[in-house]
């Protein structure tokens, strides 16, 4: 099979790349995917990000392309790395499919076919469950996370660590990304510090954005009712800490949340609060 360069679609974000969005894919060529079954459309107000899959089998990916969409990426496949893409990919990765590889040394061989050596965009591959359990040597050094996954919010979270932790070394990357943030359908610009749920602007006090954030920036650890206190109101006295609940109850009904059923934010009784599944 050859390995050259052979774009499945010939539209996209980026002139001659398909894009997937969470309408389905976009392209003017007939010779398209098959349309993902509908779901809720979530608006997205800003893209964040972009992601670069390759695989010489988009079918194999084709799940994982309309998870990242959901979450509001700019999505392109494409059989064999590009790179003239590699400045316009300034707040994203690529990510290679490997996962008919059932060795280390057939990994190795699949990726001088997909990648060129020198990449300065963070990359992370696709392998199987068998292939993980054999990882040695080289492999270990990668980003690497099984597909299909069995928890799609651990692999989200995988793919939204490897660009933060490579955006934190970038400076290009950090001007672009490093002051808006995405959780769920929630867009935060913490520059002009305003908070989007979908295509809506949600009105915080600054006492509630500032909650968030702290939520935001622990990435699902627990923060506790006195932390929360000390941080936001520079006291220690723990008998206020009521004064928290009262805030994230206000919070949460400004987000649309629930205490019972959270989406955003989760109680952890006797203790605080922390990001929701």
């Amino acid at each position: 099979m050859s390995n050259q360069a052979n774009p499945i679609m010939e539209t996209g974000p980026m002139t001659g790349y398909p894009f997937f969005t969470s309408s389905g894919w976009q392209s003017k060529s007939e010779q398209s995917f098959q349309q993902p079954q509908e779901q809720e459309e979530i608006a997205c107000p800003v893209s964040l990000y972009q992601a670069a899959m390759l695989s010489r089998n988009p079918a194999r990916v084709h799940d994982l392309a309309g998870m990242l969409s959901e979450q509001c990426f700019d999505v392109m496949m494409m059989r064999r790395w590009e790179p003239r893409l590699t400045s316009a990919l300034t707040t994203g990765l690529i990510i290679a499919d490997m996962t008919e590889c059932a060795s280390p040394e057939a990994f190795h061989e699949e990726r001088s076919l997909l990648l060129l050596d020198g990449i300065s965009i963070p990359v992370m591959y696709l392998v199987g469950e068998a292939l993980m359990n054999r990882a040695s040597g080289s492999m270990l050094d990668e980003e690497l996370m099984v597909w299909p996954a069995r928890s799609p919010q651990s692999l989200m979270y995988q793919i939204r660590r490897s660009i933060r932790v490579h955006a934190s070394s970038s400076p290009m990357m950090s001007e672009e990304a490093g002051n808006r943030s995405i959780y769920k359908d929630l867009f935060i610009d913490r520059d002009k510090m305003t908070v989007m749920r979908g295509s809506t602007t949600v009105h915080l006090t600054k006492t509630e954005y500032s909650l968030l954030i702290l939520l935001l920036d622990s990435e699902g650890a627990v923060r506790t009712r006195e932390d929360l206190m000390s941080r936001i109101w520079d006291t220690d006295f723990v008998g206020g800490s009521n004064v928290v609940d009262v805030h994230i109850k206000s919070l949460r009904k400004k987000l649309g949340d629930h205490a019972g059923a959270p989406r955003y934010i989760a109680t952890v009784r006797g203790v605080g609060y922390r990001l929701a599944d």
